[in-house]
């Protein structure tokens, strides 16, 4: 047996082929791409201010609605304290009315006179309202 006689190596898209030893040589040349300097050091005197103004307008709003928010609570809590008053008074009301329409009944009246040893006239007896 003979050995195999050398051949060319093969090249696709008629380009040679790289031989290890050129190999070595691209990865020479190559240089690493430079990597960007940190954005934060970029930032243009503008977008401080306007990032500034965000924040702080951020904060303002927050505390308003936190104040609101408290002074709604006081508000509301003087409503009901303001309308449990007007339930007693209302209380206290219908109780007086009941007692003032039993002290007016005339039943009542003729009963008390006769036991005062008055006479009751039905025509002298007004209600008032």
């Amino acid at each position: 047996m003979s050995l195999p006689e050398k051949q060319s190596p093969i090249t696709y898209d008629n380009s040679p082929v790289n031989s290890p030893k050129e190999e070595n040589k691209t990865l020479e040349e190559y240089q690493a791409p430079m990597l960007p300097q940190s954005k934060l050091k970029k930032v243009t005197k503008l977008e401080k201010f306007i990032f500034t103004v965000f924040i702080a307008t951020f904060l303002c709003l927050a505390v308003a609605t936190i104040r609101m928010t408290t002074y709604i609570n006081r508000e509301e809590e003087a409503i009901s304290s303001i309308q449990a008053e007007k339930k007693q008074m209302q209380q206290d009301i219908d109780t007086l009315d009941q007692e003032r329409n039993e002290l007016q009944r005339t039943e009542r009246l003729k009963k008390v006179a006769e036991s005062a040893g008055m006479q009751m006239h039905d025509e002298n007896i007004r209600k008032i309202k």
